[in-house]
């Protein structure tokens, strides 16, 4: 196999390794001195892989993926024989991984299965998909600026005044905040709803979104004449997919705000202060702790986190989490849902699907996932900085060879020929 279809397969297994239950008496297809591959659970990695893909079966493919699955073998082994999880932040990162598939796991069961959307609330999403609107807005960070440019266009200032005013956008701030045309889907679900729900020329109070508040006014509307039963059965689907995503994360929003409304969060105003002060340390500074923020402490409930623990929790959220802490109350909404993920740790310890067989698989794919990936970033490490692909492939072969080397593989050739799906 070449060297490009090898770190081609590696990559799209680590991206859809499936969930199969352990095998039971399954013929073994390649057996190595760090484990055996047997085919039950190569079948469904396979169909994965094509259902993930999208291309054919063929002998190149079985191949591929077989190649990438005993590859997997020889880094596992040689992450554990390294100790490469020895290092602290790799092995946080591990951990972390542990924690988001119980999150996915707790969402599937507990939230989103037998989750069913109303067929009145789809087929609203396909009418307003079939007119668009022409529509204008004023924005601002908090409800009590909104306000008062509503107040202000209640008193008879315009849309064209208050955009020079607010937006530093100039083709918003030039054209009084038009946003030109747009249908269902285009934008924030707020703004949308309160959008279709407007006259012609009405103006909307302040509309909470996801980046601030909005004063909406609609301009006008263009209908699509041709609506049938016919079109919005063949697009059904779509739409049912986007409203029940939509509902999902109100419903999600609404479970955590449950959880945080439980518990009040409370830290010392200085405190928070100086942990904004020094956030961005926080994040770069790996496991130590600013000796500004020593004496720090915060509490909810029964959770109670020294200054450590408080850097711990922080440096667990992703760079896009962190990028929105712009201010103060941003943190005090991070550090609140960081206390509402911890209790939700806590209620999944006693479910009763915690320690399935099913659930303890996938929580080994994730470790393994996790520590594969980590520890190819290491071996990139000089690619990556290049930006280099080709340079990556020529890495991946010669590291991948070199732990293959002099090593016994014994693959089943017929039975990759002729097991059928």
């Amino acid at each position: 196999m070449s060297k490009n279809n090898a770190l081609i397969f590696l990559t799209v297994f680590l991206s859809s390794c499936g969930n199969y239950p352990e095998p039971i008496d399954s013929p073994v297809i390649a057996a190595t001195a760090f484990g055996d591959i047997r085919l039950d659970e190569f079948i469904d990695d396979y169909k994965t892989f094509l259902n993930f893909t999208g291309v054919e079966d063929n002998m190149m493919f079985r191949n591929g993926l077989l190649n990438s699955e005993i590859d997997r073998l020889f880094i596992l082994n040689y992450a554990a024989e390294s100790q490469f999880l020895e290092n602290p932040l790799k092995n946080k990162s591990v951990e972390n991984s542990i924690g988001q598939t119980l999150l996915n796991e707790f969402y599937e069961r507990e939230i989103e299965e037998g989750f069913e959307v109303p067929d009145d609330l789809v087929r609203e999403a396909f009418h307003r998909s079939k007119i668009e609107l022409h529509a204008r807005h004023l924005y601002a960070i908090s409800i009590e600026e909104a306000q008062s440019l509503k107040n202000r266009l209640d008193q008879g200032e315009t849309f064209e005044e208050l955009a020079k005013e607010i937006f530093t956008s100039p083709q918003l701030a030039a054209s009084g905040g038009d946003l030109g045309y747009f249908t269902f889907n285009d934008m924030d679900p707020s703004f949308e709803g309160v959008a279709y729900s407007l006259k012609d020329g009405e103006i909307s109070n302040p509309v909470q979104t996801l980046m601030g508040f909005s004063i909406i006014q609609v301009l006008d509307r263009n209908y699509d004449p041709i609506i049938t039963e016919y079109d919005y059965q063949m697009h059904k689907d779509d739409f049912l997919a986007i409203m029940k995503y939509r509902l999902l994360k109100t419903k999600v929003k609404k479970l955590t705000n449950e959880y945080a409304s439980q518990y009040e969060l409370n830290i010392k105003v200085d405190d928070m202060h100086t942990l904004f002060d020094h956030f961005s340390e926080i994040i770069i500074s790996e496991d130590k702790v600013p000796s500004e923020l020593t004496d720090i402490f915060l509490e909810s409930g029964d959770i109670q986190w020294d200054a450590q623990e408080i850097c711990s929790h922080i440096r667990e959220t992703t760079e896009n989490q962190q990028r929105q802490v712009q201010s103060t109350d941003d943190l005090f909404d991070m550090l609140t849902g960081l206390c509402v993920r911890d209790r939700l740790f806590r209620n999944i310890e006693n479910t009763e699907w915690r320690n399935s067989e099913n659930v303890l698989k996938k929580i080994r794919d994730a470790k393994e996932q996790r520590t594969i990936k980590l520890l190819m970033d290491d071996v990139y490490r000089k690619a990556l900085a290049l930006q280099d692909s080709v340079v990556q492939k020529e890495i991946y072969f010669t590291f991948i060879t070199n732990l293959k080397k002099d090593a016994e593989i014994k693959i089943d050739h017929q039975l990759l020929k002729s097991f059928s799906l």
